[in-house]
């Protein structure tokens, strides 16, 4: 609850700025309002906490250095006997809101759109787990993805939101690697990865 307390008072604050704003406005102009200010803001108010509310789990996620992004965009894992686990997110829907990634339960990075990661991963099993903090957490289904590396593998996941009625969900598409997937990620900024 603690973490929603900022949003809950920029809310309150947007509010009686906006109503009394109005307010003079209106007086000074020598027009009845009658509720229409307080209205307004009240609006304004709920709209801007319930948007901050929804950013509360977002953190700025630092970004990888270049040559940790030349490697990636090379298909080069970290180490030889390893594979690359590419992550990335697109589309408009919920773009400011961070996405947590973890790959077997160990936290790997948080992605707003359009941004992507990359880790190395062991030859084997794994369940990539994506869901959103905050407000937003709430109101998204959380995805689990399983895969299976070997050694010199480049797999590649892009990540999209879908609306629903009473949820929405993070939709995971496995996406070949190739040169398109290069040219797709090179505009984009690489969040370093955490582990």
């Amino acid at each position: 609850m603690s973490k929603y307390i900022p949003a809950i008072v920029v809310g309150f604050l947007v509010a009686v700025l906006v109503s009394g704003g109005l307010a003079f406005f209106f007086s000074s102009a020598g027009a009845d309002a009658g509720y229409l200010p307080m209205m307004v803001g009240a609006f304004l108010g709920v709209f801007t906490a319930y948007i901050m509310a929804n950013l509360a789990g977002t953190k700025l996620g630092k970004a990888a250095t270049p040559e940790q992004k030349q490697a990636v965009l090379e298909f080069r894992p970290q180490f030889h006997d390893q594979a690359l686990l590419i992550v990335y997110r697109e589309g408009f829907v919920g773009k400011a809101a961070g996405m947590d990634l973890s790959v077997d339960d160990r936290f790997v990075a948080q992605l707003k759109s359009p941004r992507f990661t990359a880790i190395s991963v062991s030859p084997g099993g794994h369940q990539l787990s994506m869901a959103f903090g905050g407000l937003a957490g709430k109101q998204n289904k959380p995805t689990l993805e399983g895969f299976i590396a070997a050694p010199g593998d480049v797999i590649a996941f892009r990540a999209t939101m879908q609306m629903g009625m009473m949820k929405n969900r993070i939709v995971v598409e496995r996406i070949q690697s190739d040169d398109a997937l290069v040219q797709r990620l090179k505009p984009m900024i690489m969040i370093a990865p955490e582990v």
